[in-house]
């Protein structure tokens, strides 16, 4: 067994075939497909794949439903729909740069549906799409550009199964990424099971609670169970979403986990003062400053330093009580970009003094 290596500096960008748009940036692309799922199931619009699936907040990343043997299913968890789509960028030099995918969330699935419909169809033509803010909402319009002939629509579409899909199809990425998912969970469930034993050891018994997987959980672990409102990117999205994410991305697909852990730890630079945790878990901080218009919080605490982090999706905050100096209690984790995202904050309780009767 050999480690696969870096052999030149091109290879150390691995660019990514899938696009993911911060608040407020936009692409102008030529859609490779038709937003019809009846097509695509016949094999009539191999551009587009849509699909059911899951925000595992644990994880802070998507999983594709796998139907009847989903355990986020099994454990109530509503699933989020999601399409993977293929646009043609004539102008970007490589050619290797000229198909790119992009997963839309339900809204804007709805939103490109509709622009379809009153264009008479939507495959050859220029679309700008922007995305609008950090909660998965987009900007659909399609631009007046003499659109692609057949023939060119066609050439293109063989491009992407050959070059982009490797003939699998779009179905082929999904399928990957929930293989690679299951592969994942499964794992988590053996760690959690020799969690489990080390405390029957320890002869400390624990009340349990219930997870979204359906496996028992200590009760004195926070419950990080929130209701992802992924009308999104993804975080949509992933949030992304995706996420995605974005977006919070954004908007991860065969190898869309590999390269965006690959991307995490480019991110990551040798003089960085502290890295940034993962996963932050009812950590105290000190708030030092809050961009409200933004949702940006600067937060400091002694076991963690200075830290800024985003308010996560749906999320309400008490400005007037948790505002700069006061001490909260949050529950954060990095997003696909290594963001960290806030998915849960609350003042600290005031500490009870007692009074002699």
């Amino acid at each position: 067994m050999r480690v696969r290596t870096v052999r030149t500096r091109e290879e150390r960008r691995r660019p990514s075939v899938f696009m993911r748009l911060k608040a407020d940036e936009s692409f102008r692309g030529v859609a490779l497909f038709e937003p019809d799922p009846e097509a695509a199931e016949k094999g009539e619009n191999p551009g587009y794949f849509e699909y059911y699936d899951h925000y595992d907040k644990a994880g802070n990343t998507y999983v594709p439903c796998s139907g009847e043997d989903c355990p986020f299913c099994a454990a109530n968890d509503s699933p989020s729909t999601r399409a993977l789509t293929a646009w043609y960028f004539p102008e970007a030099a490589d050619a290797k740069d000229q198909i790119k995918l992009f997963t839309m969330n339900f809204s804007t699935i709805e939103d490109i549906t509709d622009e379809a419909e009153e264009e008479d169809g939507i495959i050859g033509k220029k679309i700008r799409i922007k995305r609008l803010d950090d909660r998965g909402n987009y900007k659909i319009k399609v631009l007046p550009d003499k659109p692609l002939t057949a023939k060119q629509q066609k050439d293109l579409l063989k491009r992407l199964e050959e070059d982009v899909l490797n003939g699998n199809g779009m179905e082929g990425l999904v399928v990957a990424q929930l293989k690679r998912q299951i592969e994942r969970l499964k794992a988590l469930d053996l760690l959690e099971e020799d969690d489990d034993d080390t405390d029957e050891d320890e002869d400390t018994p624990k009340a349990k609670t219930q997870t979204r997987r359906g496996r028992a959980a200590k009760a004195e672990e926070p419950d990080e169970e929130e209701d992802e409102d992924e009308d999104e990117d993804e975080e949509e999205d992933e949030n992304e979403e995706d996420e995605s994410e974005d977006e919070e991305e954004d908007e991860d697909e065969s190898e869309e986990d590999e390269e965006e852990d690959d991307e995490e730890e480019d991110e990551a630079e040798e003089d960085e003062e502290e890295e940034t945790p993962a996963k932050v878990s009812a950590a105290v901080f000190t708030v030092t400053k809050i961009n409200k218009k933004d949702e940006i919080f600067d937060l400091t605490s002694d076991e963690y330093g200075t830290l800024q982090m985003w308010l996560g999706d749906g999320l309400e905050v008490d400005y007037a009580v948790i505002k700069k100096d006061a001490q909260v209690i949050v529950d954060a984790a990095q997003d696909d970009e290594g963001d960290l995202i806030i998915t849960a904050i609350k003042p600290k309780p005031a500490r009870r003094t007692r009074t002699k009767k």
